[in-house]
């Protein structure tokens, strides 16, 4: 993918420059060039290095009773670049500022509702609500502007139960899309 990108300019920068001004888009496409394959100090490609990117999905793997505004804790990690989800406090802090998209999915219990709420730092952003019936999945998916420190966490609105077993019914993910 990252040779086809390259190519690709360099053969748009070949039908550019025999069009315009060599000096102006000739300088444009290198800069452009070269800061797709900028190097770190750890010799590899900072644009496509899923290490450097602030990434984290977890899981609940049992059911749990929350108290009003309690923050559920997704205490089964698959993925956690740069650490900024902490399972123990269910909380994702941003370790970069930048654009994250962040969801998460949640099941109520038989026969009773529930209500969550996804969470940036002290402001609730939204929520979903499942009303009483049978098992019940609610999604959130959100798109945030966050500063470096700032936090997300998703929410119980009342006294509910999350359902869950080892199935892993309930997730919690986000990723930087943006710098």
């Amino acid at each position: 993918m990252y040779s086809i990108t390259v190519l690709t300019l360099v053969l748009c920068g070949k039908v550019i420059m025999g069009s315009c001004d060599v000096k102006l888009e000739g300088s444009l496409l290198k800069d452009l060039v070269e800061m797709l394959i900028k190097k770190d100090s750890d010799k590899g490609c900072t644009l496509f290095n899923r290490k450097k990117i602030p990434a984290f999905s977890a899981a609940l793997n049992k059911s749990l009773t929350l108290s009003t505004n309690e923050i559920i804790k997704f205490d089964i990690v698959f993925t956690n670049n740069l650490n900024g989800y902490n399972p123990n406090t269910g909380t994702f802090t941003a370790p970069i500022a930048g654009v994250y998209q962040f969801s998460s999915m949640v099941m109520k219990d038989r026969g009773k509702p529930l209500v969550v709420s996804l969470w940036h730092n002290n402001n609730r952003v939204t929520s979903v609500s499942m009303k009483v019936s049978d098992y019940t999945p609610g999604t959130l998916i959100v798109i945030l502007d966050l500063q470096k420190g700032d936090q997300i966490s998703i929410k119980s609105y009342y006294n509910y139960t999350v359902y869950s077993n080892i199935m892993n019914y309930n997730t919690f993910s986000g990723y930087l899309i943006a710098q």
